[in-house]
C-alpha cells in the first residue's frame, strides 16, 4: 500500500516522521540515529555561528513581542519565551525567558501531529495554531502557545512558537490563576490546537469569540499579535539561514544539535555528580474547606505526600521517581507528567544546561516516574481543573535543586550548590481605577533569596525557580493596572534560611488599595506549603522562614493620616505584627478564599527564601555585623540564631561584635543542644508508638493513607522502617 503523501520530508507524513525518530533513537540510543554528528566534527565553528544565528532570532523575537504587547507580565516581567521544533516537534534551540515551556510546546505540536491534524485540520504555511489544554502538554490555561509551521518550497521544514503568560484567560474566580475552581470549566478558557489564522492573520471569528468572552480582550489580542509578529520574524530569519547554508544543512544541524546537547548533558552529569540514590519528600497542603465551590466533594482539606527519589547511574541519567505519592483530588493543584517535564525543563536551565544551548537534548538523559492516580498523573483528565499546577511544582524542582547540590558537592563542586523556594501573593477581579470591571492581575509576587552556596550566602532577591530572569518590574507600571498604591518593597531578614551561609533574602511588599469602588481578592498560589515548612536546609542549615499574607483594615484610616501616625509598611517580627495597629489585622492563610477589600485596606505579603547551610553558629561574626550594619537582619536574629553578642555604637554610627561574648554564648548553645538531644533508639521507639496508637493530626494521618493506598512498596517501606507486622495500615 502507497504511503499517503505528506508535508514532511521527501514527502512523508509528520506523523511518519515521528515513528522513524523514535524507531532511529531506540535502535541506537542517539537522538534520530546520529551516532556521527558529522557537522559538529567536521567545522565546529560553522554549527556555532548557524547556533548563535538562531539565538538571535529567538531572542530577537522575543523582544518583538514584548514591545508589541500591552501586557505588564509581558513588558515588565518579560513571562514569555520562543523555541524553535524540528517538524516532529523536537525543541533545537529557545530563547531566553521563561524556558519551563519549550518541551510542552513540542508536546502540543506532537499531539496535533498524532492526532490527525496534517489530514484532518490542514497545516499550512502562514497558518496560526493556539494552545493552552493541559491534557495535550501545556502547564496551565493561562500559559498560551501561539504555534507556527515554517514551510520550504512547499516542504514543512520547522516549527516556531511562543509562550505568553496571560492576565486574563476567562476564569470565573478571581485571578488568572484561581484557586477557588475545582473543575476544568472554571479555569478559564482552553485552546486543542484551533487554527486561529490564516495567511499571518488572525481570524475574524476568533477575535469575536475573545471579545465577547474575556473582560479583557483588547490585551489577549495584543499578546496574540505580538507572538504572531515574533513567530514570522523568526520565521522569515529561518528561511535567510537556509538559503545561506542550505536546506540540507538545517535540517542536519538541527538535529545535530540536540543530540550533541544529549551527549554533553550525559558529560555534565557524570563529571559533576555522584552515582547514587538522593532522597527527600515534599508535602504538598491544600486547604479547600472554606473555599466556594459547587462540588461538595472538594470541600475538604487534605496534605498530600510527594516522595522524590533521584537515582543517579553510571552510564550519565537520572531518574526522578514519585512513588508514593499521594491520590489527585478536587482542586487546582494537579499536575500531569507533562507538566512534571516542564518544571524539570526549567529546573535543568538553571542548574545543568546554563550555557544557552539547552534543547530536547538536555532532559533526554532524564527518566519519569509518576505513578497513575497520583496528584502527578491523575486519569481523570477531562474535569479537573488545572489552574494553578505551579502549586506542586515549584516545590518539587525547589527541593530538587537542593538534591542535585548533594551530589554537586559529593563531587567536590561546592559553588554550583543551592536551591530555590517560592511563595504566595494576592490576585484580584472588580473595577479598577478607571471603573472597568475586570481581572485586576496579580499583585507582584516578590522576588526571592536562592539558598545557600557552599562557599558564600545565597544573593538577595536573585532567584526563582520559574525563570532565570527574576524582575517585579516598575512599581509605576504595575500602579497603573492594579488599583492600588505600593507602598513598600524592602528586604526581610526573617525571610531568609539561617545557616554558616544564610540563603538571600525576599523582597516583601505591602499595598493599599485605592481607587477601585469593588474588588474581591485571592491568593495567588506559587508554592504548596502553609504551615509546613520545606525541608530545605543542607548540611545544618535551617530552611527559610515562614510566609504571611495579612490584610490590614485600618478603623479610622483618615484620622490615622491626618495625626501623620505612621501607616504600617512592614512586617518585622511576626509575632508582635498589628499590635499597635488601630482596627482589624487578620493573618491568612496562603489558600485565601475570595474577599472583598476596600479602598485604604493594606495588602501585606511577607515572602520567603529558600535553605540556609552548615550550622548558623559556626557563621563568622563579621558577616553578621555586616548584614546588621545594611539592615539585612536584627539584633535578635544575631543573638538567638547566631549566638552573637552585638551592640550599637551610636558614634560610629556601627554595630559593634564581643568576640568573647560571642565563643561563650556559642559554647552554651553546644551544651543546651547536647543536654535536649535523645539517642535515636529512644527516639524511634517514642515515635514508633505514637504510629501504631495513630497519634497524628487527622490531615497527617489521611495523607499517609493515601500514599499506602496508592503505593505497595511505599507501604512496606513504612512497615519495615518503623517494624510494624505486614497486615499493619493507618
Amino acid at each position: 500500500m502507497q504511503d499517503v503523501k505528506g508535508i514532511g520530508e521527501e514527502g512523508k507524513t509528520l506523523k511518519r516522521m515521528i515513528q522513524e525518530g523514535d524507531r532511529l533513537y531506540g535502535e541506537t540510543g542517539c537522538y534520530h540515529g546520529i551516532t556521527d554528528p558529522s557537522l559538529l566534527h567536521d567545522d565546529p565553528v560553522k554549527l556555532e555561528l548557524f547556533h548563535s544565528r538562531m539565538m538571535a532570532a529567538l531572542i530577537s523575537g522575543r523582544e518583538t513581542t514584548r514591545m508589541i504587547s500591552g501586557s505588564p507580565f509581558v513588558r515588565e516581567v518579560a513571562e514569555l519565551c520562543i523555541g524553535l521544533f524540528t517538524p516532529e516537534g523536537d525543541n533545537i534551540t529557545q530563547s531566553t525567558g521563561i524556558q519551563v515551556h519549550i518541551r510542552c510546546m513540542g508536546e502540543n505540536i506532537k499531539w496535533m501531529i498524532n492526532n490527525d491534524w496534517e489530514s484532518e485540520v490542514g497545516i499550512d504555511d502562514g497558518d496560526m495554531f493556539i494552545c493552552n489544554e493541559s491534557v495535550m502538554g501545556s502547564m496551565h490555561p493561562a500559559d498560551v502557545y501561539d504555534i507556527m509551521p515554517i514551510f520550504w518550497e512547499g516542504e514543512l521544514v520547522a516549527w516556531v512558537g511562543t509562550v505568553i503568560m496571560e492576565v486574563d484567560i476567562g476564569a470565573v474566580s478571581p485571578g488568572c490563576m484561581p484557586t477557588a475552581n475545582v473543575e476544568r470549566s472554571t479555569d478559564g478558557l482552553r485552546w486543542c490546537g484551533e487554527k486561529i489564522g490564516i495567511a499571518d492573520k488572525l481570524r475574524r471569528d476568533f477575535e469575536v469569540k475573545i471579545e465577547l468572552s474575556m473582560d479583557m480582550p483588547d490585551m489577549f489580542l495584543l499578546d496574540r499579535k505580538g507572538a504572531i509578529a515574533a513567530n514570522i520574524r523568526v520565521r522569515e530569519e529561518i528561511k535567510s539561514l537556509i538559503r545561506e547554508f542550505g536546506l540540507g544543512y538545517f535540517k542536519r544541524a538541527g538535529r545535530e544539535l540536540i543530540e550533541e546537547e544529549r551527549r554533553n548533558q550525559i558529560a555534565r552529569i557524570k563529571q559533576r555528580t555522584v552515582p547514587g540514590r538522593y532522597r527527600d519528600f515534599v508535602p504538598l497542603e491544600y486547604y479547600m474547606s472554606e473555599q466556594p465551590v459547587t462540588w461538595v466533594p472538594a470541600r475538604k482539606d487534605s496534605i498530600r505526600l510527594v516522595p522524590l527519589e533521584m537515582v543517579i547511574t553510571a552510564d550519565g541519567g537520572i531518574l526522578l521517581d514519585f512513588e508514593g505519592a499521594g491520590e489527585w483530588g478536587w482542586h487546582p493543584f494537579n499536575a500531569y507528567p507533562a507538566a512534571i517535564w516542564g518544571g524539570l525543563s526549567i529546573a535543568t536551565v538553571q542548574t545543568l544546561s546554563y550555557d544557552g544551548r539547552a534543547n530536547l537534548g538536555s532532559l533526554l538523559p532524564f527518566e519519569i516516574k509518576a505513578p497513575v492516580d497520583s496528584v502527578l498523573n491523575p486519569s481523570e483528565l477531562r474535569r479537573l481543573a488545572t489552574s494553578t499546577v505551579w502549586s506542586p511544582l515549584l516545590d518539587i524542582f525547589g527541593l530538587w535543586f537542593g538534591k542535585l547540590g548533594e551530589a554537586y558537592f559529593l563531587r567536590g563542586f561546592r559553588e554550583e550548590i543551592f536551591n530555590m523556594r517560592s511563595s504566595a501573593g494576592w490576585q484580584m477581579y472588580g473595577y479598577d481605577q478607571y471603573g472597568m470591571k475586570r481581572p485586576l492581575m496579580l499583585s507582584p509576587l516578590g522576588n526571592f533569596g536562592p539558598g545557600a552556596t557552599g562557599v558564600c550566602d545565597g544573593v538577595d532577591n536573585a532567584g526563582w525557580i520559574a525563570t532565570p530572569e527574576t524582575d517585579m518590574g516598575n512599581v509605576e507600571i504595575w500602579e497603573m493596572f492594579v488599583p492600588y498604591l505600593d507602598f513598600t518593597r524592602r528586604f526581610e531578614p526573617s525571610s531568609c534560611g539561617f545557616g554558616m551561609f544564610r540563603s538571600g533574602l525576599a523582597i516583601s511588599g505591602c499595598y493599599m488599595m485605592h481607587g477601585s469602588r469593588q474588588a474581591i481578592a485571592s491568593g495567588a498560589i506559587g508554592c504548596a506549603h502553609d504551615r509546613i515548612i520545606p525541608n530545605l536546609g543542607m548540611f545544618g542549615g535551617y530552611p527559610g522562614g515562614k510566609r504571611n499574607t495579612i490584610l490590614v483594615r485600618y478603623r479610622d484610616l483618615q484620622g490615622v493620616m491626618q495625626q501623620r501616625k505612621p501607616l504600617i509598611h512592614r512586617i518585622g517580627d511576626p509575632s508582635q505584627f498589628g499590635k499597635d495597629i488601630e482596627g482589624e489585622v487578620t493573618v491568612v492563610n496562603y489558600m485565601l478564599p475570595p474577599i472583598e477589600v476596600k479602598d485604604g485596606d493594606m495588602l501585606v505579603t511577607d515572602n520567603c527564601s529558600a535553605g540556609g547551610l552548615g550550622d548558623p553558629i559556626d557563621r563568622d561574626p563579621s558577616w553578621v555585623k555586616a548584614d546588621l550594619d545594611q539592615g539585612f537582619t536584627t539584633e535578635e536574629i544575631a543573638s538567638r540564631m547566631y549566638c552573637v553578642s552585638v551592640t550599637y555604637d551610636e558614634n560610629a554610627k556601627e554595630w559593634k561584635v564581643d568576640e568573647a561574648e560571642t565563643e561563650s554564648l556559642r559554647q552554651a548553645r553546644r551544651k543546651q543542644r547536647l543536654s535536649c538531644a535523645v539517642p535515636v533508639k529512644d527516639w524511634w521507639k517514642g515515635n514508633r508508638e505514637r504510629i501504631i496508637s495513630r497519634d497524628m493530626h487527622p490531615l497527617l494521618l489521611e495523607m499517609y493513607q493515601s500514599s499506602m493506598k496508592m503505593s505497595q512498596s511505599f507501604a512496606e517501606e513504612y512497615r519495615d522502617f518503623w517494624s510494624l507486622p505486614d497486615d499493619f495500615a493507618l
